[in-house]
């Protein structure tokens, strides 16, 4: 048995380890490319870890534009008593390949009923706002998401990438469940201030991006990836980095 535990102030007992869907949601238009993905793996995979007793699922719309939250509806079917759904809203196709940040109420009531659509299912278990919106105050934001909370479509909610002063002022609000967070032996920064408040405040932590991308991988083969894989790129991958 896995051993679980408590989830920020929320009444969820999750595993130490979930199932994340970045890389298993890459499309050819998506520009974060993790390589070629075949969607019967994705989904054994995922059945795997749950039969295995994993209990969260990690997606969100900018995963593959919709491909990822489609991938988890299409898993969890006939199975959504088995797993908490985690995801997230704020990070908009701007149409010419890039990302905007918009959570306006307007914007944030629309993404959760597309995002209930793709996921099969009337509920999320935790929605987090996945990066801050500059424009938009957070008040106005955090007041939309206790509606949805109210309203029963979303039972937590949560803050992804964003500082303290944002996690603060959502705070005085309504309470914060989860702060998501890159978090790995290259890039430790949040263990500085975001995760000393979040203890402070029973904020529950959850890191994207524990194996930086694969890098920090005993397997990682650089010259193994794709021509156009997103990771060539990487500072970590250039020719006076990649060999230390």
């Amino acid at each position: 048995m896995i051993q679980k535990r408590q989830l920020g102030n929320s009444d969820m007992m999750i595993t130490p380890v979930g199932i994340g869907t970045a890389p298993m949601s890459t499309t050819d238009d998506w520009r974060i490319y993790w390589g070629r993905q075949d969607q019967a793996d994705a989904l054994n995979a995922i059945h795997a870890a749950m039969d295995l007793g994993v209990n969260w699922i990690d997606t969100a719309p900018f995963y593959g534009w919709g491909h990822g939250e489609r991938l988890v509806g299409e898993a969890i079917k006939g199975k959504r008593d088995q797993i908490f759904i985690f995801t997230k809203c704020g990070s908009i196709n701007d149409g010419r390949g890039g990302t905007i940040e918009t959570l306006t109420p307007e914007s944030i009531k629309r993404e959760i009923d597309e995002t209930l659509t793709r996921l099969g299912t009337d509920y999320v278990d935790l929605y987090q706002f996945h990066d801050p919106d500059p424009r938009t105050p957070i008040e106005a934001s955090w007041e939309t998401m206790q509606e949805l909370i109210q309203a029963g479509k979303v039972r937590y909610g949560g803050l992804s990438n964003h500082p303290v002063d944002l996690m603060q002022r959502a705070q005085a609000i309504a309470p914060v469940t989860t702060t998501q967070n890159q978090y790995n032996m290259i890039v430790p920064d949040v263990a500085d201030d975001i995760l000393p408040y979040a203890h402070e405040h029973n904020i529950g932590s959850l890191a994207w991006g524990p194996t930086k991308d694969g890098f920090l991988l005993d397997s990682f083969d650089l010259d193994a990836l794709e021509a156009k894989d997103f990771r060539r790129k990487r500072p970590l991958a250039q020719p006076d980095v990649y060999p230390r």
